[in-house]
């Protein structure tokens, strides 16, 4: 099938576009050219470039700061004459961070607007076509969806010509070979009705000029939507004169990465080289790009500003002439008439008057960087300038050396409890005394004898301060630990009836070392802090926020043992009144005085008394529930047998005696309570005159 969409001079643009191409020479023709098809591409927004503003490229990459937050500040140049048009090309899943982003700096100029292709710029198109994307593919489609349209459509030799009416599916052939075909009515200047079946030789020639074109530009837009991942913006400046212009924006970008290479050069510095590993992902060339190195830990949020979003309104209903019925009134009016200091976390330390380091790290040094990067430290971020120029071609990956330097250090054995393991870990103290401050990385260790030793995490490191790589198990060291824990009442005091205690909780912690037969070991061991403890060590060096570390020095083939006590302390209220009498007993045996000790002895003596009291007229009360209700079941027996008998006549005597018993448990049970008043009368009297 065939589908001719009329003469090709009917096209707009076709009279530029052979002009172009018979003077390719000719500057302004390809300016207009480029401006036309520009103009073409960004029809979709209500900013228009100038018809003969000049055409300028994306320009050239000058710098790339590529952050630790996986982000990529570009910044371009490019020279414009007057108004013009900078058109730079933007990979589609960096449209939103470029349109959140973009920054122009024209210094004899303004800008007007950016404009580019929508994120669906096939179904904006086909939403003003009386076809689809899938009916432009299929001529009977195409013919049914164009009803109402001029046409000249021929096949099979015959030609019809007319306004398309339809077309209507026909099955034919019989049942052992059923075959579909599609037959096309027209109907003619004249008014008369024709029809032509469609067949593979089909030619439809469309007749409307609009029609033509909206097909044209489907067919166009369709064919770019399918294999575009690319968006051509385009930025308008006016303004007067040559000069140059820059245009920065973020986009995402991989993490680069930083690998540090660890190597003793003295008995108290080592060398510490850092290589970065970048990778070009923008889709474009680096060519002699000047390079920086941002590491912090920027806020990067992403936003879909190249999304549509439509704003979702409540549906009322129509509105009749009837008034709802009021609120029912159904209720009654109304009138309308610190704390305690948190303990402070200690920072990571370095070390004032540390040990000096051992120097079995030795190891001939790296090469030096032909040239040294430039460090500088921000309020938030430490930025690497990179010295040479950058070329790197898209999807490739570099490595590269930024930092390079002598820095102090000091070898160490780390024991972590947690770790649950009786050899520490071997590790080096890093202080960073760069320029700024140490990104995050791994780190490779080398020893002098056995070369690579192990590999090391290494967090980020401000300037000034201190972190420890742990690269490999000590296991020529030994460390056990041994926790003791008991409580004890520090202090009672007695004031207005309330008692006061003071509990002390104490953690006894011993760690036994065994030492490395060969050499001497610098021991850190890392206890863990706990809230609303305090620590207590002969051999507390310092503390991390989560950690006290404890420092000794083992010999060669020594032992040592470091003592770690936590204590924590509270402080309880009891009302005396209340308090049991072995409890008062208890507290006595820990009063600091002699004084106090003996009036809450005497106290427990009368709440012993009193308890005693008590439990007697608990006993009484027993005992006159067990006849009351004794007494209740030979009533309920005496009224199922006749009054006169011998049986009747023994119930009436146990009522009598069960009603004495009642009786004289009534007045026992008086004069216990009594007594268990006069007690507590007694106590109470006494609790009020202690002081």
């Amino acid at each position: 099938m065939q589908i001719r969409l009329g003469p090709y001079r009917d096209f707009p643009g076709a009279l530029w576009r052979q002009d172009v191409t018979a003077n390719p020479s000719r500057d302004v023709n390809r300016k207009i050219a480029r401006a036309a098809l520009f103009g073409a591409c960004f029809a979709l927004t209500p900013a228009m470039t100038p018809a003969f503003a000049e055409i300028v490229d994306s320009g050239r990459i000058e710098t790339i700061t590529l952050s630790s937050g996986g982000l990529a500040e570009i910044r371009r140049s490019a020279r414009v004459d007057g108004d013009g048009t900078l058109h730079i090309d933007i990979p589609l899943d960096q449209v939103d961070d470029f349109l959140k982003s973009l920054v122009v700096r024209d210094p004899a100029g303004t800008i007007g607007a950016v404009t580019l292709d929508g994120l669906s710029p096939v179904e904006e198109t086909f939403r003003r076509l009386p076809f689809d994307a899938v009916e432009m593919g299929s001529v009977p489609a195409l013919a049914a969806a164009l009803q109402g349209v001029s046409v000249r459509a021929t096949s099979g030799g015959r030609t019809v010509e007319g306004m398309i009416l339809g077309v209507d599916t026909q099955q034919t052939g019989g049942e052992t070979a059923p075959r579909t075909e599609r037959v096309l009515s027209v109907m003619t200047e004249e008014g008369t009705v024709e029809i032509l079946k469609l067949g593979t030789d089909t030619e439809l020639e469309i007749r409307d000029k609009t029609m033509r074109e909206k097909l044209r530009q489907a067919a166009q837009v369709s064919g770019r939507g399918r294999t575009d991942a690319i968006r051509s913006v385009a930025i308008a400046l006016s303004g007067t004169g040559e000069r140059d212009i820059a245009v920065s924006y973020v986009v995402p970008a991989p993490v680069w990465k930083t690998a540090y290479r660890l190597v003793s050069d003295s008995a108290n510095t080592t060398r510490l080289q850092a290589w970065a590993v970048i990778e070009n992902a923008t889709g474009e060339d680096w060519k002699a790009i000047d390079l920086t190195l941002s590491s912090g830990a920027p806020v990067t949020l992403a936003q879909r500003l190249h999304q549509r979003y439509w704003s979702e309104r409540p549906e009322i209903p129509v509105t009749a002439g009837n008034a709802a019925p009021p609120r029912r009134d159904d209720a009654a009016g109304i009138e309308t008439a610190e704390m305690d200091a948190a303990p402070r976390r200690a920072r990571a330390f370095g070390h004032a008057a540390s040990p000096a380091p051992r120097a079995d790290l030795a190891l001939a040094s790296p090469s030096e960087p032909t040239n040294r990067s430039q460090a500088r430290e921000g309020e938030t971020s430490a930025t690497y300038h990179l010295p040479n120029a950058i070329d790197l071609a898209a999807g490739q990956s570099l490595s590269v050396p930024f930092v390079d330097a002598e820095i102090q250090a000091e070898r160490v054995s780390v024991f972590q409890p947690e770790r649950n393991e009786i050899h520490p870990v071997a590790a080096v103290f890093l202080r960073n005394d760069t320029e700024a401050s140490l990104p995050p990385g791994i780190v490779t260790v080398y020893e002098a004898v056995s070369g690579y030793v192990g590999d090391a995490q290494l967090s980020g490191i401000p300037a000034g301060e201190s972190r420890m790589a742990s690269f490999a198990s000590d296991r020529k060291v030994e460390i056990t630990m041994q926790t003791n824990p008991h409580e004890i009442v520090g202090a009672v005091s007695i004031a207005d009836g309330i008692l006061r205690t003071t509990t002390v909780s104490r953690n006894a912690t011993d760690y036994t070392i065994k030492g490395a037969t060969d050499a001497e070991r610098t021991i850190l061991i890392e206890h863990p802090r706990r809230d609303g403890w305090q620590m207590s060590s002969a051999s507390l060096d310092s503390a991390t926020p989560t950690h006290y570390r404890l420092r000794a020095t083992v010999n060669a083939g020594g032992t040592s043992t470091v003592k770690a006590v936590m204590e924590r302390s509270r402080t309880e209220r009891f009302a005396l009144v209340d308090a049991s009498a072995d409890a008062i007993f208890a507290w006595a045996g820990s009063a600091a005085d002699s004084e106090t000790r003996e009036r809450l002895t005497a106290l427990a003596a009368l709440k012993r008394e009193a308890s005693t009291a008590e439990r007697a007229v608990s006993e009484v009360q027993q005992a006159l529930e067990r006849t009351v209700n004794d007494q209740a079941r030979i009533r309920d027996n005496l009224g199922s047998v006749p009054g006169q008998s011998a049986l009747g006549q023994r119930y009436i005597r146990m009522l009598q005696e069960q009603e004495n018993r009642i009786a004289e448990l009534d007045d026992k049970r008086s004069g216990a309570e009594a007594e268990l008043k006069r007690l507590n009368d007694e106590v109470r009297e006494f609790v009020g005159k202690l002081r």
